[in-house]
């Protein structure tokens, strides 16, 4: 695999999860257009990744929030023709939601989601968001991962999580 020379992107992911639902965003931009996931975005320079995990999901939901706790670590490559394309730092957050109304923004859409019905939606979750709710938020799994998904077409097949 041939590695490009960009800097890894450092990215916030959070759950937030009231009443045994957890918010999901069916993404419309970015990498994993279509899917669904845990919402949140790049954390800017200069910022704490508590503040940039409550200003993501306020920006892409209007919910306002506290930042909980820091779950785990997640280092994942997108790779593509056999080549590395991103790499993405992923910080998987827990944050304590001060209200459940949406909003919708720009990223796509979102979606309050009973746990137990995740699993009959697996295939429409982005494949390492799925584990990252499985194993890291919901079991108390390791709280790090290495990650490697593959982009063919417009598919995204995990090829590793350990």
């Amino acid at each position: 695999m041939d590695i490009k020379k960009e800097l890894p992107l450092s990215v916030v992911i959070s759950a937030l999860i009231v009443d045994n639902k957890i918010l999901l965003i069916k993404r419309k931009r970015g990498d994993y257009v279509g899917y669904w996931g845990l919402p949140g975005g790049k954390i800017e320079k200069d910022e704490h990744l508590s503040d940039a995990a409550v200003r993501e999901i306020y920006e892409e939901s209007g919910i306002k929030s506290d930042f909980k706790e820091h779950i785990g670590f997640v280092s994942e490559h997108l790779v593509e023709d056999g080549d590395i394309i991103k790499h993405f730092l992923l910080h998987i957050c827990r944050l304590d939601p001060m209200e459940t109304e949406i909003r919708n923004s720009d990223e796509g859409r979102l979606e309050w989601f009973s746990m137990d019905s995740l699993e009959q939606m697996k295939n429409s979750i982005i494949p390492s968001d799925y584990l990252m709710i499985e194993k890291m938020i919901l079991n108390n799994g390791s709280n790090y991962y290495n990650c490697i998904l593959e982009k063919i077409g417009d598919e995204h097949i995990l090829r590793k999580f350990e």
